[in-house]
């Protein structure tokens, strides 16, 4: 995710598909065609980044050394679309170390839908849709030893840790009598990905945005269960030796393949630099 002050009703440029030409920005992400529109009989599984030209999704924060997304391409246009994404989910997916980031202070925002004005007309949608004022949140984790921020807990969402059957449930009784919900989806100690979207569908959610980093991303395409990647590709060159990029692990096999859905282009709104803003599909591989 990235953050960042308003953005204007400034255009982006349609490259696909056609008819080309200019599309406001705001509301982008909530247009028909581009908007999340899962069922919980039918989930819908998406997933947003920002990377530069060579695959730098985030860096050590000079100051915290926290991982982040590189300042150099954080941008607030960026960040506009992160908050439709969001305002259209049931559950934000996130990691015990974003959590724990927030707890610590370094957390490069708070958790979206932003209560901040320029944001006022995503809640405004979710209150005319009759959705929650904001979405559920889902923290993956291996531990249930977090320290879950108490302003998150009296947010008034939804609270839930997911994690494996071998996980330590000494804790249990202690998260679940502050009002979250502990769900087991693995064997092991971590969260399996097919199985942390069948139990979440089951909670009653359709569209199950995933917020956190490389590793969540990696269990949720080796389980086949992703639907749709939004690439905000930065066009700047960043380098670095310590960094993540979308894709942790193994070398996957089959490999993931995607199909555009859309494609537009930024051009200098993000402070002179380009960006090309993508909505790719992912394609299961045959069976049999």
């Amino acid at each position: 995710m990235t953050k960042g002050p308003s953005s204007s009703q400034e255009t982006v440029l349609r490259l696909f598909p056609g008819p080309g030409g200019p599309v406001p920005l705001r509301g982008l992400y909530l247009d028909e065609s581009l908007r999340p529109s899962g069922t919980p009989a039918r989930p819908f599984v998406y997933a947003s980044f920002i990377a530069s030209l060579d695959g730098r999704i985030s860096l050590p924060d000079p100051d915290t050394q926290t991982r982040k997304v590189p300042r150099a391409i954080a941008n607030p246009r960026d960040w506009r679309l992160v908050q439709e994404l969001a305002a259209a989910a049931d559950v934000l997916v996130t990691s015990g170390r974003y959590i724990r980031d927030l707890a610590a202070g370094v957390a490069q925002d708070n958790l979206p839908v932003s209560d901040k004005p320029e944001f006022a007309d995503l809640h405004e949608w979710r209150r005319a849709r009759s959705l929650t004022p904001q979405p559920a949140v889902a923290i993956v984790t291996g531990s249930l030893d977090l320290p879950i921020p108490e302003a998150l807990l009296h947010s008034g969402r939804r609270i839930y840790i997911a994690t494996g059957a071998a996980a330590d449930t000494s804790r249990t009784g202690a998260l679940t009598a502050r009002g979250v919900h502990v769900l087991q989806v693995g064997t092991g100690s971590r969260a399996e990905g097919r199985a942390l979207i069948a139990a979440l569908a089951k909670e009653g959610f359709g569209n199950i945005f995933m917020t956190a980093g490389s590793v969540l991303l990696n269990a949720l395409l080796t389980a086949g269960v992703l639907n749709c990647l939004y690439l905000t590709q930065a066009c700047r060159i960043l380098g670095g030796r310590a960094f993540e990029t979308l894709h942790t692990g193994e070398e996957l096999n089959p490999p993931a393949d995607f199909k555009l859905r859309s494609l537009f282009y930024d051009g200098g709104g993000n402070g002179g630099i380009d960006q090309l803003f993508g909505a790719l599909d992912y394609v299961a591989p045959p069976t049999g």
